[in-house]
């Protein structure tokens, strides 16, 4: 299949496993990275014309790929990574990419001064993928310092959502996996630069402390429930260190499934299915996943 006319870089048969957090999965059948906009809606054209299914890709940081790997197009948005920042009277506003890194966005907040996000430093990932989950942490989420959100859907058109419109909830939102964020515009206030500064480091220091970083892992595996953390029923149930293959519930943080070396995306999966079965038989109670699982049927 050639793509012709497309401006960005188109990579073929690519082990997922070098792309993913977890470091597991096989190889993609075209990995393409757009340089902007209108290259990004000729590469959603020539995917749809030819017939190939295509899936948005940040950094990886919350998708278990299968070991068969993916028939796809995934294409990827990071090196589209503008962030362009407009002074308001109670601090600024803040357009930026969906490829940017968060913690990057951050970091040149909090370097201007700027409050608001501090608390979600350490969440890896873009800002498109962490609008798209409404990623937060430590009594923050993303969408909480959100004005507008513009996106590309399936059939390229380019569209912009105001905040009330984007359907966010607890680690979701309306957006739809046939649709792109392009961008997020975010309101961010005035604060103290020292005192940001030493509030971002406090919240990557808990990070270390109180989650296995240590460890190749996709993050928080599943959602929370009824605002009671998702860990505390997995520990209920004695799965706190067990493992299947190298894949292992974390022995710090029963959320988090660690690959200790070599596990297998089928590893990650039969423990995902393990804590899903026991939780709802010991507990009552139905898990569900916050990754997202990519070819992982059977």
């Amino acid at each position: 299949m050639e793509w012709k006319g497309i401006r960005g870089q188109v990579l073929k048969n690519v082990a997922m496993k070098r792309y993913t957090s977890m470091k597991v999965g096989g190889p993609a059948r075209y990995m393409v990275y757009p340089v902007d906009h209108a290259d990004l809606a000729k590469v959603i054209g020539i995917a749809e014309d030819k017939g190939v299914a295509r899936r948005f890709l940040g950094n990886g940081t919350n998708v278990i790929v299968g070991d068969r790997g993916l028939d796809d197009a995934i294409i990827r948005m990071t090196k589209v990574r503008q962030m362009h920042f407009r002074k308001t009277a109670e601090g600024a506003v803040a357009e930026v990419a969906g490829g940017t890194s968060l913690a990057r966005f951050i970091r040149e907040s909090v370097e201007r001064g700027l409050a608001g996000l501090e608390k979600l430093y350490g969440i890896p990932g873009t800002v498109g993928g962490a609008i798209k989950m409404n990623a937060g942490s430590f009594g923050v989420q993303i969408s909480e310092h959100l004005r507008s959100v513009t996106y590309m859907d399936g059939l390229k058109r380019i569209g912009e959502r105001q905040r009330q419109a984007c359907g966010f909830g607890y680690r979701t939102s309306g957006f739809t996996s046939s649709e792109i964020i392009l961008s997020g515009l975010f309101e961010l206030h005035d604060g103290d630069k020292a005192r940001l500064k030493k509030e971002m480091e406090r919240v990557r220091a808990e990070r270390w402390k109180k989650h296995p970083m240590e460890f190749p892992s996709a993050g928080s595996v599943f959602k929370n429930i009824g605002g009671n953390p998702a860990w505390t029923y997995i520990d209920k149930v004695g799965l706190r260190g067990f493992r299947i293959g190298d894949a292992c519930i974390s022995e710090k943080h029963p959320n988090f499934i660690v690959n200790l070396g070599n596990a297998t995306a089928a590893d990650v999966v039969s423990l995902i299915r393990k804590v899903k079965k026991e939780v709802y038989e010991q507990v009552g109670v139905r898990m569900e996943e916050e990754v997202e699982l990519w070819g992982c049927d059977g």
